[in-house]
């Protein structure tokens, strides 16, 4: 009698499908290698002197956002200290509020130019983030065997659709963009109470609503504009004049 025998295809199992995936990718690391051909030593060279700019660059970033941060927390701490020397000399007069409704917008024009700075910065950082993957892409077909050791994503939506994670408002207000958006809200909102208050409006819940009311606002807007620039941005328009290579 004779045995049945199942066929070849039905037999391979995970292990022999992985084996296969492997093979694979060997073979279009080869197809690589051959392609560069004795170019594959400079440009090995060239993509790890890139990704170690971009690492650098992107410690410039951070460098620079705290830098920005600490510049704005700093002035607006001084100048509440000086704003409190005002109120107890005046005793809450004249002078104390036409001192705080100069400086106050003062700070809230620093507060939104340090905001709108931080974003730029976290945008940029992205960009190169998203560069130093490309260069991942690069290091992983030349040598497959390292993937196991790097951290790497294949899903595309990621690389043609830059808001496809979408952080949260609370994830945003974590960044130093998103503080400096709460403590601006604050500023602005205390400029306009106190305006008000300056004017004569009575009941001290008016100007407090009504700042509150601006701050909430100011606060929308600062955090709309952030997740706008984050999901809009292209990685190729970041800096275009590092990255520019003229034609001649």
């Amino acid at each position: 009698m004779s045995k049945s025998r199942t066929p070849t295809h039905l037999k391979r199992g995970p292990a022999t499908r992985s084996a296969d995936g492997a093979s694979s990718a060997r073979s279009e690391s080869n197809t690589l290698a051959d392609s560069l051909g004795t170019r594959l030593g400079p440009a090995v060279s060239f993509a790890t002197t890139e990704h170690f700019n971009l690492q650098t660059a992107r410690a410039i970033t951070v460098s620079e956002a705290n830098g920005r941060a600490s510049i704005y927390l700093a002035a607006l701490s001084s100048s509440l200290v000086a704003l409190a020397f005002v109120g107890q000399i005046s005793r809450l007069g004249v002078a104390f509020y036409s001192f705080a409704l100069i400086l106050l917008p003062v700070l809230a024009f620093v507060g939104i130019v340090t905001f709108l700075r931080l974003v730029q910065s976290s945008v940029e950082d992205i960009a190169y983030a998203r560069r130093v993957g490309l260069l991942r892409g690069f290091y992983l077909r030349l040598a497959p065997e390292l993937e196991p050791y790097l951290a790497t994503g294949h899903d595309s939506r990621f690389a043609s659709q830059p808001g496809a994670i979408a952080p949260s408002t609370w994830q945003l207000t974590l960044t130093a963009a998103g503080m400096v958006a709460v403590v601006n809200s604050a500023v602005v909102a205390g400029a306009g109470g106190l305006a008000l208050k300056a004017v004569g409006v009575g009941p001290s819940a008016i100007p407090l609503g009504f700042g509150a009311a601006i701050g909430a606002g100011v606060f929308s807007l600062h955090e709309r504009y952030h997740r706008r620039a984050r999901s809009a941005f292209s990685t190729d328009a970041v800096d275009q004049a590092a990255i520019f290579v003229t034609s001649e």
